[in-house]
């Protein structure tokens, strides 16, 4: 435990490393802070009127396609040859209307070509200062002399370091592919990796550079009948050193160390918002250091500005990197709380943070924030492809283990969340986020309330502290949760490390069968084996379960499996042992009930009363993981169900389905 001292505050210490704040892990942490003092300053006030764009050095270059024919995927990108332009507007001036730029916000741009003609484009580049460049740009598209399309998606910004995907779409060609390739033009060079399931993405780092500099990419596809190709720019940004003790760029094991990565550069999404210079320095900077945490006087939490927040008021806590991103997200928090469940739970955070950098989503008790995927917020194709495809970093851990843990959210004996394949290029309804966005928030708010409980808020806050030096070890809600019925397997614990944090299976654990995790497990009182890796964690499963169950009558499903040698296939994962509803169970019911209690007190009564009708149901032992989509089995251990004609195909296992899976998509 080591005392850090700031002008701007009493001594106090940061237990950064005497509590597990980032319930992910250190790879995990994202960041807080920045220059020009942070806890020091209070924000300044909102501009009174748009300023003409003063008169600077700053050159902007625009790069893209300069002519295309009609559906084409095109894009353009900006270089400037100073840092600190964070916010970027683009303007169409001419052409048939393109509408919406997915990219809009960042420095990077890219939309198919629907007509021919004339299209023009400006952008307006913004710093903090207010100083403002502006270029434009200028395409020609014309009708398309073949009906073959392929396109390589999506031009786009990125910072130096930062990890993105490109994937390879191919629509109304004749023939058969016989195969796909990826390659750098020009540009620094940066690290691609093809992506290992067979599909036609390529997973990229970006270089460090000292300018901002334009990559382009060319993708390939050879069928029967020729070959064809589209190119994508990225312009890889310039960031500011990393300085910051808490984004360490040394490469060691430091808990401290979240990344080596400069963030994007992301922005308050309300241009009048009162906390609109201080947003983005306090919660995602590589910058921060001990003496530069924001204050809560500087960004306090939105609990401090009012008991029961409105959309604006929390809107004001947003930060983005894309618009589209902050437009969607007022619009679920308008739409689609009918019981207020997140404003009410957004009391306790300072900022929401959705960039295309973050996967996956997290809450950080250091800053008080929380930093959503925004996987779980696309609409459009469009906005789909400028989300970062690699995996989540936690996929290859327990690979040498003997069994895995198939976990789904489901209603009607059906799948909760619909499933959208990236190469179908599908837009999805709006209300199709409720359940996809309303289970994330559910889970990492429960995060943000267990670290600032509401009882902690009401017993009253020191304003001119830092919010980390304001929770409470002996007031979070997983105290009282893990003191109910607590979990005492050892051996999921132990395993819960090979899982989640990647630790190295014990030649023990490597002999473990599915049979043995599921006698460790369905006795214990974990509603999910995800409980094992923190009490953070534990309690936040349990609080998402029951909040799930009683606000969309969605039940979740878990079970162990065996590792089948086509992992594709559902139903060659064979179930050793499942249930659905294990919320309801009279070990782990008073535990989801206490948890709903510290965590969204106003939710409490109907959550207790809703938790004593369920009763868990058991999955078919030695039966398919798809086919206990509809469990019936004979007697209360879940053995095989009888007179019931199995089905004649399997399905395909729902890898890439939101919340269907370990190794997780999320948490």
């Amino acid at each position: 435990m080591s005392v850090y001292r700031s002008s701007a505050f009493p001594v106090r210490y940061l237990r950064v490393l005497g509590k597990s704040m980032c319930v992910l892990g250190a790879a995990s942490l994202m960041a807080c802070g920045g220059g020009g003092g942070g806890g020091n300053d209070g924000p300044l006030p909102p501009d009174s009127g748009t300023p003409a764009p003063p008169v600077n050095s700053t050159v902007l270059t625009l790069t893209g396609d300069t002519s295309a024919e009609v559906d084409n995927a095109v894009g353009i990108v900006a270089t400037l040859s100073e840092q600190g332009y964070t916010r970027f507007q683009w303007e169409q001036l001419a052409g048939a209307e393109v509408t919406p730029l997915a990219g809009n916000g960042t420095a990077g741009i890219s939309f198919d070509t629907a007509f021919s003609g004339e299209y023009s484009f400006q952008l307006t580049a913004s710093n903090e200062d207010g100083d403002q460049v502006q270029g434009t740009f200028d395409m020609s598209v014309v009708p398309n002399s073949d009906h073959t399309r392929v396109q390589l998606r999506a031009d786009r910004a990125v910072s130096e370091g930062a990890d993105f995907s490109l994937r390879l779409n191919l629509t109304e060609y004749s023939g058969s592919v016989n195969s796909w390739r990826f390659v750098q033009e020009s540009g620094p060079q940066a690290d691609l990796v093809e992506d290992d399931s067979g599909e036609p993405v390529i997973f990229v780092t970006a270089p460090r550079v000292n300018s901002d500099q334009v990559m382009r990419f060319r993708g390939e596809v050879e069928t029967s009948f020729g070959t064809y190709s589209d190119v994508a720019y990225v312009v890889v940004q310039d960031r500011p050193e990393i300085t910051g003790e808490f984004f360490c760029d040394t490469g060691n094991d430091d808990p401290l160390c979240g990344t080596t990565v400069p963030l994007n550069p992301v922005y308050s999404y309300r241009s009048d918002s009162p906390y609109r210079d201080a947003l983005s320095q306090c919660v995602y900077s590589n910058r921060l250091t001990s003496n530069n945490l924001c204050s809560l006087r500087t960004l306090p939490i939105i609990g401090l500005t009012s008991n029961a927040p409105t959309v604006d008021q929390i809107m004001d806590h947003v930060v983005v990197s894309h618009d589209w991103m902050g437009e969607r997200f007022e619009r679920f928090i308008s739409e689609l709380d009918p019981y207020g469940d997140f404003a009410l739970m957004l009391r306790s955070v300072t900022a929401i943070v959705i960039s295309s950098d973050v996967r996956p989503s997290f809450y950080w008790s250091l800053t008080g924030a929380i930093y959503l995927d925004p996987d779980s917020l696309w609409l459009t194709p469009g906005e789909r492809d400028v989300i970062n495809e690699q995996p989540d970093f936690r996929s290859g851990f327990g690979s040498d283990l003997q069994y895995v843990t198939p976990w789904r959210y489901v209603k009607n004996n059906n799948y909760a969340f619909p499933l959208y394949p990236v190469y179908l290029r599908e837009s999805r309804s709006f209300f199709d986020l409720e359940v996809d966005l309303g289970s994330l928030l559910y889970h990492e708010l429960a995060h943000a309330n267990d670290a600032m409980p509401q009882a902690l808020i009401q017993r009253g806050l020191n304003r001119d502290d830092v919010f980390y030096n304001q929770t409470d070890d002996t007031a979070v809600v997983n105290l009282a949760v893990s003191a109910v019925n607590g979990m005492t397997s050892q051996e999921l614990y132990g395993l819960a490390d090979v899982r989640y944090r990647g630790y190295q299976a014990t030649l023990l654990q490597q002999s473990y069968t599915p049979a043995d995790v599921a006698n460790f497990f369905f006795p214990d009182s974990a509603n999910a084996f995800y409980s094992y890796s923190s009490a953070w964690e534990d309690t936040a499963m349990l609080f998402e379960e029951t909040m799930m169950s009683l606000r969309y009558g969605i039940e979740r499903d878990v079970a162990v499996t065996n590792i089948p040698f086509n992992p594709t296939s559902a139903d060659d994962y064979v179930v050793a042992q499942g249930q659905r509803g294990r919320i309801g169970s009279e070990l782990i019911r008073p535990r989801a009930s206490t948890a709903v209690q510290g965590l969204l007190p106003e939710a409490w009564a109907a959550a207790d009363d809703h938790l004593r009708g369920i009763t868990p149901v058991a999955l078919c032992a030695g039966e398919g993981w798809g086919q206990n989509l509809s469990p019936a089995c004979a007697g209360s251990f879940g053995v095989l169900r009888f007179e019931v004609e199995a089905p004649n195909a399997s399905g395909r296992m729902p890898t890439d389905r939101p919340r269907s899976f370990i190794p997780p998509t999320r948490f």
